[in-house]
């Protein structure tokens, strides 16, 4: 209801948030295609928990998250990386994949570590706080970006730019660490502090920067990119390329009881080894977040 308030106060919902991913390559993959029983000769089946294999499927979960996850106004996922990844993973692991949406990370980490859910493709920075319950799995890499309306044109060059600004950033995310790290510059540099706007989602982070709420809205580079290239009449961005403000490798999540740490770190290699990780990063054309191997429980 409040999103859809929203929209009517600015005629209209962002496009970024409705569209498919065909604008980044001239085959978009399909996501219909998902594996409709248990393949028991999978590379990898025989690795899942038995847990996993009982209950015949995987339950990730996410909230919407362009380009990873595209969430429908139903709040199902109509297309993203995910769902691509996904078709991949069920070829390695043997089981169909189902997707949940849920409203922020933080709800995604809560029902995650209430069982309610098998596994959180995130991505999210694997934090020594969150190592504490989950297992994190690297899968991509990124810098922080900051998204801004045209209509309101403003040089940014550096990161001193952002100073005195107020950053619109999904709660929780990787986001908020990066704009505390502005708000410390700033303070430094004896200019005005950076001013945090902490929101439930990537959706939110954009209809408050058009309203005015916020100036920037912060998040990974390839979301940024995404939003972007979809609303060039809209949007452009900053993105520091120094490295000043960090460079981070982001994992997907399970709980350490569940036993999918090691597989899920097994299956990401795999798909990076035969070709599948880099057909979905392609289509999307994020390959330049690319990593070449998936590692387990780098804590930042």
């Amino acid at each position: 209801m409040l999103i859809a308030a929203w929209c009517r106060l600015l005629g209209g919902c962002l496009l970024a948030l409705s569209v498919g991913h065909a604008a980044f390559a001239n085959e978009p993959m399909r996501t219909e295609s998902r594996l409709q029983t248990v393949d028991t000769s999978a590379p990898l089946y025989a690795k899942l928990p038995e847990k996993i294999k009982k209950a015949g499927e995987i339950r990730f979960v996410g909230d919407s998250h362009p380009p990873y996850r595209i969430v429908t106004d139903r709040r199902s996922i109509s297309a993203g990386l995910e769902p691509d990844l996904a078709r991949e993973l069920e070829k390695v692991l043997g089981v169909p994949i189902r997707h949940n949406v849920v409203n922020s990370l933080s709800a995604t980490l809560a029902g995650l570590a209430a069982g309610r859910y098998d596994l959180a493709l995130g991505p999210a920075v694997a934090t020594k706080e969150r190592l504490v319950k989950f297992d994190g799995v690297t899968w991509l890499t990124t810098r922080p970006a900051f998204v801004y309306p045209l209509d309101r044109p403003r040089t940014y060059s550096s990161a001193f730019d952002l100073c005195g600004r107020k950053i619109s950033y999904v709660a929780g995310s990787v986001t908020e660490r990066v704009t505390k790290k502005v708000v410390q510059m700033c303070q430094d540099a004896g200019k005005p502090a950076a001013v945090h706007v902490p929101l439930v989602d990537t959706n939110m982070t954009l209809i408050a920067t058009q309203a005015g709420r916020a100036d920037v809205a912060g998040m990974t580079l390839t979301a940024a990119s995404h939003v972007v290239h979809e609303n060039q009449q809209r949007f452009s961005m900053y993105s520091d390329a120094t490295g000043g403000l960090g460079k981070d490798l982001l994992s997907l999540f399970v709980t350490k009881d569940s036993g999918l740490g090691a597989v899920m770190q097994m299956a990401m290699n795999e798909l990076m080894s035969n070709g599948g990780y880099n057909k979905v990063m392609a289509a999307w054309g994020v390959e330049s977040v690319s990593v070449l191997k998936a590692e387990m429980n780098l804590a930042k």
